[in-house]
């Protein structure tokens, strides 16, 4: 039998982070789901990303977390060893359904053998492009099949025939440096979980960016210091600064909405010898937090945020392509432009990325903020490329150490 009928005043917390696009529609959801279960009363919270794991830190030493939380698979692990996170084995078939989720998204949301985690999308890392400017430069290309030697001269041609910067400059993104990690025939982290990175491939990756500041095809390096972090709103695809940004295909639909231009999605760039980086992952999970204050309603309400028709109509593909077929396939006939060039996405890149790595340890989160800070000052020009490659390595090493 489910949740009882006359249990009242069951008030739980929802906390992700957000865009205006996601928060919309998580609190229509939110919306939905209350008034479909009088039992209980759902309350939403949002942060935008740059602050959204600050806050949770806060809460989890303030043992106040909110009942469900959003969590990415990179930092997973790392939430799970702090006791952050419950398992959800013992709802299985009675307030939780998973028998129409994809077994690779229930695998994806495991650890040790227990169940952390729903996946509330798949989703990939993607090269996003303002078509209105490749048409106007007259670029044609692979987006599934090009390499980062087309993208310094793609980058170029924009910036020469349209006077639009042609690409990001991506010295301090963590993301897309662990998709060139991979391709280096490299991990992040080994099996022991020590950072595994050689200095020579960061200092590779570092020199490609260099090399298009120099050509003039990215913003300078201050500019583009100034974006570290910053909310999708003030992302150079969006201001027209940019032709080309780098991030993750569920956020195709929050971008698309906050510029008139149309979108295209490509990969990631392969290696010249076509080796990608990309990988298929969860975009986000729905987790139980160690503070719930009422698990069974909290679970109830995870189980219909990603199996419920009427809710997952609403959230769309904007968090990445459910896990579940059948909305998957409901979804189908409802979906507009972007979101039909996400799917599309979606299906392009399927046998042509890598395959899934494990979670990393813990750590990764500081060392991935430490990535960031550091690379900054290659940006600035405030110390060789070589001696900021191996200052991170030293400190990614430090920090695995201290996180045992």
């Amino acid at each position: 039998m489910g949740l009882s009928a006359f249990a009242r005043d069951r008030n739980i917390r929802h906390f992700w982070w957000g865009n205006p696009e996601r928060d919309k529609r998580t609190l229509e959801v939110i919306r939905l789901f209350n008034e479909k279960n009088p039992g209980i009363v759902v309350s939403g919270e949002t942060l935008g990303m740059s602050d959204y794991f600050t806050r949770l830190t806060t809460q989890i030493a303030g043992r106040n977390m909110a009942d469900t939380i959003q969590m990415g698979y990179g930092v997973m692990f790392e939430y799970i060893d702090r006791g952050a996170i419950l398992p959800l084995d013992d709802y299985i078939g009675g307030v939780l359904d998973i028998s129409k989720m994809d077994e690779s998204a229930i695998s994806a949301g495991r650890v040790d053998g227990k169940l952390y985690a729903l996946s509330i999308g798949a989703n990939s890392h993607v090269a996003m492009y303002n078509t209105r400017l490749f048409e106007e430069a007259g670029i044609e290309f692979d987006p599934f099949g090009w390499t980062y030697d087309e993208l310094q001269s793609i980058a170029a041609k924009v910036k020469e025939t349209t006077g639009v910067f042609g690409s990001d400059d991506s010295t301090a993104d963590y993301q897309v440096f662990s998709d060139y990690v991979h391709q280096r025939d490299e991990r992040l982290f080994d099996e022991e979980g020590n950072f595994g990175v050689p200095p020579q491939v960061i200092v590779d990756y570092f020199n490609m960016f260099a090399g298009m500041r120099a050509a003039g095809s990215v913003p300078d390096g201050r500019a583009s210091a100034g974006l570290i972090g910053t909310e999708i709103s003030n992302w150079g695809i969006v201001t027209g600064k940019t032709a080309i940004t780098y991030a993750f295909s569920n956020q195709l639909v929050g971008v698309q909405n906050l510029t008139q231009d149309k979108l295209g999605a490509a990969m990631f760039p392969n290696t010249p010898a076509m080796i990608p980086g990309s990988i298929i992952q969860p975009s986000q999970f729905i987790c139980l937090s160690r503070d719930t204050v009422d698990a069974e309603a909290a679970v109830s309400y995870m189980s219909a945020f990603v199996n419920d028709p009427e809710l997952t109509a609403v959230l769309g593909l904007e968090r990445g392509i459910p896990a579940n077929s059948e909305v998957r396939a409901a979804l189908q006939p409802t979906l507009n432009e972007i979101e039909a060039t996400s799917v599309a996405f979606f299906d392009g890149i399927q046998g042509k990325t890598m395959d899934l790595l494990p979670p990393p340890p813990s750590g990764a989160q500081e060392i991935e903020a430490m990535f960031k800070r550091v690379a900054v000052a290659v940006l600035l020009d405030q110390a060789s490329i070589e001696d900021v490659a191996n200052q991170i390595v030293r400190e990614a090493e430090g920090i695995r150490r201290r996180s045992r």
